[in-house]
């Protein structure tokens, strides 16, 4: 077997998975300033209270705490929080230990996890292999009803049978001993380690699952030990703040905050307003608009990350049923302008679906290019009468697409193809529970890497029986190649990912608009705190604390 080193710093995915060109920037947390009371090395105090104020940019409240759903962006700053895993990333997004490290066997299809001693949930309850055999078994349930699970879990033997309901039992995982947990895959898969980094595979106290229901036990976080992350919920006061404290049985580093204090903030700009007055301690995903202020004030980063935002079309009714009208749409959006008039150059123009620093990232592929009369072209074949085009909405979330950018679009679409786009502003949890019951004609989503591998990208989202494809875009040479390419390895995998991301583009079974980048202000003041592709990081929170002002 091919063990684990503890003497590198780091296990690194295999050439082919590795993060191709993206730069990190971290933000500035070193400095102190006329009202630091220096120690005698010069660095600053730790100051008197450790209660770290965090705002929750994008989001009234928190949409689920269950692992197991693939919580949003926002949801996941709580869940990483509270829950942890067998192996996790460092800043720089790699695989790193930690609950556990492992061997491969030498034909890649068998992983074995040693446990760390004495791991216990926040209530003292103990973590063992068979824990683990439990909660990725119920992730696969389909009661549970987890849109992402069946795909992260693919590669481990007999997933297919307990996500389809034919068995409760999932056959290629299993605990040799308490300590021990091994599992068979169908097949080599070089993302798996990566895959494992995502919440799905955190482990779940049973003991509380079973007290408060599958349906319930999430309202119960307060209440219950329910995670073996570094904290637990103490208070959460819906559509208002959640409080954290430490966790006493944490395995990690201790963490040096007393409290964490997340407060719920749907508006970007008000939250960026509400930084500068006072009421938190750093301030994240802040708008094109407002960062033109922010750039000035100390602490400012702007970091690319592995993001796409991106239109998607309910493909089943008129007009978007035809593909010539998703590609009318495309190609008159104006993605360059939008980026530079707009956004203000905080983000970079799209044609592709997969990001810089993504494998199988392709820099010169041309995509649907902005081309107003062949957008006229596209729509009259269809519909010779523009007025006979069936009436549109575009449905979006309020704090993800500004205003100023919806209207942009309603008006390229509009002086291009001379068809009047509705707008309709949605609040972001409304939003996901709308897209996930297929009620939306014509929205906007965004996607962020769960771990670097195509397959979270193409396979995930686009593939015709996936729960994230959210416009029932269906079209059987993308799935044919894109299980092809899970049957392959190396280079000639990558390409097969190459070829279908250019169907889905020139399909529009997404249309790319640009790759994100993440502003945040972080201090002097806040110490360990940084951003990364994948946005904030925190490590394992124990080095993150308040400095003295």
């Amino acid at each position: 077997m091919r063990p684990y080193s503890p003497l590198k710093a780091a296990w690194r995915l295999p050439p082919f998975v590795l993060f191709l060109s993206i730069t990190f920037l971290l933000a500035a947390c070193g400095g102190g300033n006329a009202n630091t009371a220096p120690t005698p090395s010069g660095t600053p105090a730790p100051a008197a209270s450790q209660i770290l104020k965090l705002p929750n940019v994008g989001t009234s409240d928190l949409r689920t705490l269950d692992p197991a759903q693939g919580p949003d962006a926002n949801s996941a700053v709580a869940v990483s929080m509270i829950y942890s895993g067998l192996v996790r990333t460092d800043k720089n997004l790699n695989i790193v230990p930690d609950q556990a490290t492992w061997q491969i066997s030498p034909d890649g299809k068998t992983y074995t996890f040693k446990l760390k001693p004495g791991l216990t949930f926040s209530d003292d309850t103990p973590v063992t292999a068979q824990t683990y055999v439990y909660t990725w078994t119920r992730a696969l349930l389909p009661a549970v009803g987890s849109p992402v699970a069946s795909f992260f879990a693919a590669p481990i033997v007999g997933s297919d049978e307990v996500a389809s309901g034919k068995s409760k039992t999932l056959a290629g995982v299993k605990a040799l001993d308490d300590q021990t947990l091994q599992v068979k895959l169908k097949q080599q898969t070089p993302y798996f380690l990566a895959a494992l980094t995502t919440s799905v595979f955190y482990p779940l106290n049973q003991k509380v699952i079973e007290q408060f229901g599958q349906a319930n036990w999430t309202q119960h976080v307060a209440d219950a030990g329910v995670g073996t992350g570094p904290f637990m919920v103490k208070e959460w006061q819906h559509d208002v703040r959640m409080v954290f404290v430490p966790n006493p049985h944490y395995y990690g580093g201790k963490a040096r905050l007393s409290e964490v204090d997340m407060y719920f903030v749907n508006d970007p700009s008000t939250s960026f307003k509400a930084y500068r007055a006072g009421q938190y301690d750093f301030i994240w995903n802040i708008t094109p608009a407002d960062q033109q202020m922010a750039k000035g004030q100390p602490g400012f980063s702007r970091t690319a990350l592995l993001q796409t935002d991106l239109l998607f079309f309910d493909n089943t009714k008129p007009p978007f049923d035809n593909v010539a009208v998703r590609q009318a749409f495309a190609y008159a959006t104006d993605k360059n302008a939008l980026a530079s008039s707009v956004l203000k150059d905080a983000v970079t123009p799209a044609q592709t679906i997969i990001p810089p620093g993504m494998p199988g990232y392709q820099q010169d592929y041309p995509g649907l290019s902005y081309d107003s009369n062949k957008a006229k072209s596209l729509l009259q074949s269809v519909y010779p009468d523009v007025t006979k085009v069936p009436s549109i909405t575009f449905s979006y979330p309020s704090s993800q697409v500004s205003s100023a950018e919806a209207s942009a679009l309603q008006g390229m679409w509009q002086t291009v193809l001379g068809v009047q786009v509705k707008l309709r502003a949605v609040e972001l949890n409304a939003y996901n529970d709308e897209t996930a019951k297929h009620l939306v004609q014509f929205g906007f989503t965004q996607w962020s890497a769960d771990f670097p591998d195509p397959y979270d990208w193409l396979t995930l989202n686009l593939l015709s029986t996936a729960d994230n494809n959210n416009g029932q875009w269906h079209n059987a040479g993308f799935d044919q190649t894109v299980q092809q390419a899970e049957k392959t390895m190396g280079e000639d995998r990558i390409t097969l990912y190459n070829k279908a991301e250019q169907i889905a583009i020139s399909d529009v079974g997404w249309l790319p608009l640009d790759h994100q980048s993440m502003a945040a202000i972080i201090p002097s003041k806040v110490h360990g705190v940084t951003v990364n592709g994948n946005g904030l990081f925190f490590g394992d929170w124990s080095d993150v604390y308040l400095l003295q002002r």
